[in-house]
């Protein structure tokens, strides 16, 4: 196994150890050896996977046979060990299609430039928050619990990025989900935090019944799960017709594009895409360093991840859904993150914008830009949540922003480094010098232009440029929302004096926030992460053309436009103007964060007397009303689905107290009284009937047996008695006549 692999999948396995330790010897750990213990396996686990990208960078070779042949690393084609694990096959397909084990369904390790990027990104930032969560849980009873369930959910996130089948991501898929139901509710004690729990895995749930449906149809038409066979095999769906399978049957369009949304169901439901997004803001129930890991390094990125996995087989069609849902939610976002006045909850509403500029990048083409911005956007989320996280702990666990102002002078470092964040997720920068989120995010933005420009040009509908302009406009909001939270936060005059008074930082949480500010300054430009991805494409198209030399399912074109540029069977557009089109421009970038800092600044400079005053004008007061309530998703939901299930299960249980179970109670209580009136009508009637006719009988038997004298002359005289009585009676006839 090359040395890469070996790495990652220790780096995979060390935090499940760290999950087992914990759980059976972490309560006689304690405070703060349970959490140290944690935060060991988590440096650990960091480190293979810097030592996986210093070997990946250098590359090697490994024995020919099978896929997966000659050199691997950086630049070069991606290592690929499956394992055969379900024995799978049909009548007609007995092996599968494609299959590298025929006959079963694999799991497997797959690593490639991407794997790499994401593996030091999880890792880092999980190990930061372990950091952060040895001082910020001490006071909790359940402290090894705690360290316990974040080395799970580590280990969950890290075995998803490892695999390199649909259906070992599935598995670490499910266990992601049932990590974050532990640890929103990891206060469960809370009622708030049990149904925040609830509802996230619930709402995951209806995510997963499309997965299942796409996973139920690709099983069907081919018996094949692996990603390079997927990509082999459909690799060319980007045309948007069908596909002639290799044993004679044809994969339509229509199929496909269902295949594709379903996936990309699951994907909107664990990525918190409009209309599952419902689940995000109420996770925010769990402690703070879990909406960090949640936010930025796991949970929501699996999804972004898994569409970065499928991209080949996504057609237009299904490609054009992602991108509206992805408008859409980064859109709702933004609105409703305006006018949070809880702390977390406008990082989580921020969260929800910046993943729909992810799924609008899938859904343009652009899988660089999209994934760029995944891993931007960790580092930058998880600084601003535990930024977050320091001024909760501060405060004595206050999140409402109303309630602080001027803390800048009581917690400078959470105040300076707080606002690299906030700068970062604004996009700000100018030329080629700017923070993470300035290349990320208009590395999108520039896709997303040539897509809506491309678009108009051959002919299509000019609504194509929404899928610019709303995203543009959304670059005016992100930095006006966020400088308003870290006004609001840290700056003009005490507006609790107690809490101003008591706040204190705490040296132990500096570490993450100054080496996470750190990496949200280089990570757009210095630390090589787009160099990652590209090279990852290019890994990927070199390992299939092994196999296709045609293959170009990688190319981050724009498929559902580009074939009319150079036929139907082309999924490139010319290579020349697509290195063109992707620069990261402008974009309204400049304008977007000048003008939304600006005005934020001017708004909540002396505090919230100017706000209030405008909200009192009764449009601005109504769509206030409409924004804080979340658009009113919840109501609509419960409205729709709670109440009528809850509606449905009270006509139920009325069916069942008044018309079922008097029905079933009854037969045994109508069988009990027939029985005492058959025993009444046996006692009284057929037995008295039955004795009388006994005794009548016994009587009559008495009466016959009282001549038996058992005399032969008793019965001699009778006899001749009756003989003569009988004379007698024949002498009165004959003289009566």
């Amino acid at each position: 196994m090359p040395t890469p692999a070996i790495l990652l999948l220790i780096a995979t396995l060390l935090p499940l150890a760290g999950f087992v330790v914990l759980l059976f010897v972490g309560k006689r750990m304690g405070n703060p050896l349970a959490g140290y213990v944690g935060t060991a396996v988590m440096v650990a686990c960091f480190v293979c996977s810097i030592w996986a990208m210093i070997d990946w960078y250098g590359g090697g070779t490994w024995p020919a046979g099978g896929l997966g042949t000659g050199s691997w690393g950086f630049g070069k084609a991606p290592i690929n060990l499956p394992l055969r694990w379900l024995p799978i096959g049909t009548t007609g397909h007995p092996s599968g299609i494609g299959q590298e084990i025929p006959g079963w369904l694999d799991v497997s390790i797959f690593v490639d430039s991407l794997s790499i990027a994401m593996f030091a990104m999880v890792t880092l930032v999980a190990t930061l928050v372990h950091i952060f969560s040895i001082e910020y849980m001490s006071e909790d009873g359940r402290y090894p619990r705690f360290f316990a369930y974040l080395c799970l959910f580590t280990f969950s996130m890290l075995g998803l990025v490892l695999g390199g089948t649909l259906l070992h991501i599935l598995i670490f898929w499910e266990l992601v989900g049932f990590c974050s139901y532990l640890l929103i509710g990891f206060w469960h004690e809370k009622k708030t935090a049990n149904n925040a729990a609830i509802k996230a895995f619930i709402v995951n749930r209806v995510g997963d019944v499309g997965l299942l449906i796409g996973l139920g149809i690709l099983l069907h038409q081919i018996g094949n799960l692996a990603f390079p066979h997927l990509w082999l095999l459909l690799g060319r769906a980007g045309t948007g017709h069908g596909i002639l399978l290799s044993d004679g049957t044809i994969f339509t369009s229509g199929w496909l594009t269902i295949m594709g949304i379903g996936l990309i169901v699951g994907a909107i439901g664990k990525s918190a895409q409009f209309p599952l997004h419902v689940w995000l803001a109420d996770a925010m129930e769990g402690p703070t360093p879990v909406s960090a890991l949640i936010h930025a390094a796991t949970m929501v990125a699996a999804g972004v991840y898994l569409l970065g996995r499928i991209f080949p087989i996504l057609t237009p069609d299904a490609k054009m859904f992602i991108a509206v849902i992805g408008v859409i939610t980064l859109s709702m976002g933004a609105l409703i993150a305006i006018v949070q006045t809880d702390i977390k909850k406008v990082l989580a509403f921020s969260t929800m914008s910046q993943l729909g500029y992810m799924m609008l990048a899938m859904g343009v083409g652009s899988w660089v830009g999209g994934l760029f911005h995944l891993i931007s956007h960790a580092f930058f989320k998880a600084l601003l949540f535990l930024g977050a996280g320091s001024v909760i702990r501060a405060a004595h666990h206050e999140q409402e922003m109303p309630e602080f102002g001027g803390l800048l002078t009581r917690l400078p470092v959470t105040a300076f480094m707080f606002l690299i964040g906030v700068l970062a997720i604004s996009g700000v920068g100018f030329g080629k010098v700017g923070l993470s989120g300035y290349y990320s995010k208009n590395l999108i933005l520039a896709n997303a232009g040539a897509f809506a420009d491309l678009a108009i040009r051959l002919g299509h509908s000019r609504f194509y440029l929404l899928l610019y302009t709303i995203p543009v406009a959304v670059t005016f909001l992100t930095p006006f929302y966020m400088m308003r939270c870290w006004m609001l936060t840290f700056w003009g005059e005490p507006r609790k004096p107690a809490l101003y008074e008591n706040a204190r930082e705490n040296p132990v949480m500096w570490g993450p926030l100054a080496l996470l500010a750190i990496v949200a300054l280089l990570s757009g430009r210095s630390m090589g992460v787009q160099e990652l991805l590209d090279a990852s494409v290019l890994e990927n198209n070199q390992y299939c053309r092994q196999f296709d030399p045609g293959f170009s399912g990688f190319d981050t074109a724009w498929p559902p436009i580009s074939s009319e540029l150079k036929g139907a069977d082309s999924l490139a557009a010319d290579a020349a103007t697509t290195l063109q089109l992707v620069q990261p421009r402008g974009h309204g970038g400049f304008w977007g964060f000048t003008v939304g800092i600006v005005l934020a600044f001017g708004l909540y400079y002396r505090g919230l007397g100017m706000a209030e005053t405008i909200v009192r004008i009764p449009p601005v007061r109504w769509l206030r009303s409409w924004l804080l309530d979340r658009m009113y998703f919840d109501e609509l939901y419960f409205g729709v689905f709670v109440a009528t299930i809850s509606g449905l299960a009270t006509v139920c249980a009325w069916l069942d107290a008044w018309v079922l179970e008097p029905v079933v109670n009854g037969i045994p209580t109508f069988t009990r009284r027939l029985a005492r009136v058959t025993g009444w009508f046996d006692n009284q009637l057929v037995d008295g009937a039955v004795l009388g006719v006994a005794i009548v009988a016994g009587r009559a038997g008495e009466a016959a047996r009282a001549p038996q004298t058992g005399r032969i002359r008793g019965y001699v005289t009778l006899l001749i008695g009756a003989f003569a009585l009988a004379i007698m009676a024949a002498v009165i006839v004959a003289l009566a006549r």
